[in-house]
């Protein structure tokens, strides 16, 4: 009797152990591939299959393709977090309301843009510790909805999308391993000294379509951004560039489409490195003698879109062009004014030149070699006189250089040929 009753146990014990196992076996996603799916070594094809939950996965899975479905945060399994082979999860374009919970902490990289997530809670961040790169773009996370530390546990992470969302700030306790950081398309309006504060690994900085203004940026912003090499500033409101930009390792910095007027003499200075410069859709008329005294890395200065005056004081960057030849590709550098030169390339013009002198004193008019300043030419020496508002001082910030010897004057000071008083254009 004893021995029926041990017979018996044991036989209740190995059902209940292989029924552990199966259910082991299934949490662990030791299943074949998903009939509604494609799997090829490891990659999980899932997307644009109108599902409303994430089916059993290989054990095999590394890649996860789940993007445009109708997958919502029920339609997360927790099974989903034991999945330790996953390294990349794409699901954008789902209905996710909320940052998702059941993730593999082996996760490196993870698409979550298109959806209609609001927040990024801590808890859920602190279980992906080894993420790199997290895409959330496109969603509706605002600046209040960022929990306070919500990066503290990703010390790893390098690159962070966050365009097209509700942000009013730049977002606060940001990782010191990031590099690159977009943030275009918010509603970010001031960036005080501190925002970028710790991000000394940051090299690539995108803040385009926002409502950023020259008095709104604290003077030491992009400076404490060492090693940053591309900027991006497009689509905002800015009449000159921001003071102090990082000149060590700056190759690519985007100027486009906002109401820059003139362009300080020095703002550019120390960038020895920089390779592109777009400067197009701006209010520009004239640049400053040796605004690119600096720049003998430059390749490519894109300029169109602005109401450029070809006088006198436009001679030097005609002699420029003609001594970088070739090696700098320039576009857009085309004569709005005066009107028997509308529509010619400054680097063309030669016998309209020839009446201009080759010095030009401090203020920026043409001087002759007796030393006087010569008042009418054949080529009018600066644009007719518009009135420029002067920047904005004082009214958020203290605007000052801290780049030695390197003062910026007011716009009325230093505009060689004035600005047209257009506003910035905005970009669909």
């Amino acid at each position: 009797m004893t021995l029926l009753v041990e017979v018996l146990e044991f036989a209740a014990a190995t059902a209940a152990a292989a029924e552990a196992a199966l259910g082991e076996a299934e949490l662990q996603g030791d299943v074949p591939c998903p009939s509604a799916c494609r799997c090829d070594d490891g990659f999980i094809y899932c997307n644009d299959r109108g599902l409303s939950i994430i089916p059993p996965l290989p054990l095999t899975a590394a890649v996860l393709y789940l993007q445009n479905n109708r997958i919502d945060n029920a339609g997360l399994p927790t099974s989903l977090e034991r999945r330790l082979t996953v390294r990349v999860v794409y699901l954008y374009d789902n209905e996710l309301d909320d940052f998702p919970t059941h993730l593999p902490p082996s996760l490196r990289e993870l698409h979550l843009q298109d959806n209609n997530i609001r927040t990024l809670p801590r808890s859920a961040l602190a279980r992906l510790p080894l993420l790199e790169k997290l895409h959330m773009d496109d969603n509706s996370v605002s600046t209040v909805s960022i929990e306070d530390k919500a990066f503290a546990n990703n010390p790893r992470l390098r690159l962070l999308f966050l365009s097209r969302n509700h942000l009013s700030s730049i977002p606060s306790g940001l990782p010191a391993s990031l590099e690159e950081l977009r943030l275009d398309d918010n509603r970010i309006s001031t960036i005080p000294t501190h925002a970028f504060r710790g991000l000394s690994s940051l090299r690539r900085l995108f803040l385009d379509g926002n409502l950023l203004a020259n008095q709104r940026i604290a003077d030491d912003t992009f400076s404490r951004l060492s090693n940053l090499t591309e900027l991006s500033l497009v689509r905002n409101s800015l009449q000159a560039p921001p003071l102090n930009l990082p000149s060590m390792h700056l190759l690519r910095l985007y100027l486009q489409d906002n109401a820059i007027a003139h362009m300080p003499r020095g703002s550019l200075d120390g960038m020895r490195r920089l390779q592109k410069l777009d400067l197009s859709g701006n209010n520009l008329t004239t640049l400053p003698r040796g605004l690119f005294k600096d720049l003998d890395s430059l390749s490519q200065l894109l300029v169109r879109g602005n109401p450029w005056y070809c006088g006198c004081n436009l001679r030097w960057l005609h002699d420029w062009l003609h001594e970088r030849g070739a090696s700098v590709t320039v576009r857009g550098l085309t004569c709005h004014g005066p009107e028997r030169l509308r529509g010619m390339a400054l680097r063309d013009l030669t016998s309209q030149l020839e009446d201009c002198e080759v010095s030009v004193d401090t203020a920026g008019a043409m001087v002759g070699n007796d030393g006087a300043k010569k008042e009418k030419g054949y080529f009018p020496t600066q644009a007719p006189a518009t009135t420029t508002p002067p920047l904005p001082q004082g009214s958020l910030f203290t605007l000052r250089s801290r780049r030695p010897g390197h003062k910026y004057s007011d716009i009325s000071q230093d505009s060689l040929g004035g600005g047209n008083g257009v506003t910035g254009k905005a970009v669909g």
